[in-house]
């Protein structure tokens, strides 16, 4: 087993890399690009940022990868060496920087890309193939690289990421942020003078004076008598003293799932074509986990009530079977985190088919997944 995940690991780890342009090239090509990763080996795909930056006159490159292992999300974080050879983008791992792997990663490996850039329908794309250094240890493997560029870079994980690690400053497609505004120029303006006001003596406080005890005298009475007299008075106490109220707790109702399901707008995202007689969909949170809870709807009936995303999967197996129709898979977002809006990614499983699909909703819509049985 320990080989197994050092194994999966090492494909993770070292077959990813990111590109970039020379500052000849035509179109700018500095900002956020997301996607996804093949490798050979595993025949599976890796989520995939590139942040490609200007500093110095100089094109410099960050790159974040993700996997998934036993359910665990893991992440590496790189800074690349980029050159240009003709019309070709040659990059190459420089260092790992951060990562949160089970295992320390072997060294001495790294990834060279050469990928080309085109566009397509108004998108701009990198795509190409990416090999390994062979070492004494490991061979060279191979795979293939795809990541288009994005606008909205809030929600990246990368970006988030090297906020944390403080290199906000190497992105040079961030924007900075402009410094807050002088206090003086916050607070409100008032008609108080800066003299200081005379100060007002407080009058001292009156002791309050003790209240009069009267000494009744009584006569002498018999043991007998006295024994009574006391039992009266502790009768009359106990029933001066009176019982602390104890005040009820307010009956606290249980939020129901996708309670407000008929009031949003639902937007399908993407649609998948699927074979198998059951599929296997796995949620987790899309970056940094910050407090997002979804429900799952299925045809319109909750399958997967509040549930709350981090870097754990949680799965659902749905059989399909006796499903004739289509299928609508519906992320409700029952909050927005601390990170609005809410995000996940939902990992669907079809036989050896593996989807991924990154989601995101709010109060008002939902994002929807609309699976079709192949014809066989």
């Amino acid at each position: 087993m320990q080989y197994c995940k050092r194994f999966i690991i090492l494909c993770f780890a070292l077959f990813f890399c990111t590109a970039s342009f020379s500052q000849s090239a035509p179109v700018d090509m500095t900002g956020l690009w997301t996607g996804l990763m093949f490798n050979d080996t595993t025949e599976m795909n890796y989520r995939y940022e590139i942040a490609i930056s200007e500093k110095k006159g100089k094109l410099i490159g960050y790159s974040q990868t993700f996997f998934i292992l036993d359910g665990i999300e893991y992440y590496g974080v790189k800074k690349l060496k980029i050159t240009i050879d003709g019309d070709k983008v040659i990059t190459q791992d420089l260092k790992l920087l951060e990562n949160n792997y089970p295992i320390k990663p072997p060294k001495g490996v790294y990834v060279v890309n050469v990928l080309n850039f085109e566009w397509k329908k108004d998108v701009m794309m990198l795509s190409g193939m990416f090999e390994t250094n062979r070492t004494r240890e490991y061979a060279p493997a191979t795979g293939y690289v795809h990541v288009e560029r994005k606008i909205d870079v809030k929600q990246s994980p990368l970006v988030k990421q090297l906020e944390k690690m403080g290199l906000m400053s190497e992105l040079s497609f961030v924007p900075a942020e402009k410094p807050n505004e002088a206090t003086a120029a916050i607070m409100p303006k008032t008609d108080v003078t800066e003299k200081e006001q005379p100060a007002v003596k407080a009058k001292p406080v009156e002791k309050e004076k003790p209240a009069e005890v009267k000494v009744v005298k009584t006569k002498p009475v018999k043991e007998k008598n006295v024994t009574k007299a006391k039992e009266v008075t502790e009768t009359k106490e106990a029933i001066v003293k009176k019982e602390p109220e104890t005040k009820t707790a307010p009956e606290v109702k249980q939020k129901q799932a996708a309670a407000d399901i008929n009031s949003r707008v639902i937007e399908t995202i993407q649609s998948v074509n699927y074979s198998s007689d059951s599929l296997v969909i796995s949620l987790y949170d899309n970056g940094e986990v910050d407090g997002d809870t979804v429900s799952v709807l299925m045809n319109g009936n909750v399958i997967m009530p509040m549930v709350g995303l981090t870097t754990n999967a949680v799965r659902k197996t749905i059989n399909t079977k006796d499903i004739t129709d289509s299928i609508q898979i519906v992320m409700y977002a029952e909050n927005l985190g601390t990170l609005p809006p809410n995000t996940g990614l939902l990992i669907v499983y079809d036989g050896k088919e593996r989807y991924e699909i990154r989601f995101s909703g709010d109060l008002k819509r939902n994002a929807a997944i609309v699976f079709k049985k192949k014809q066989r």
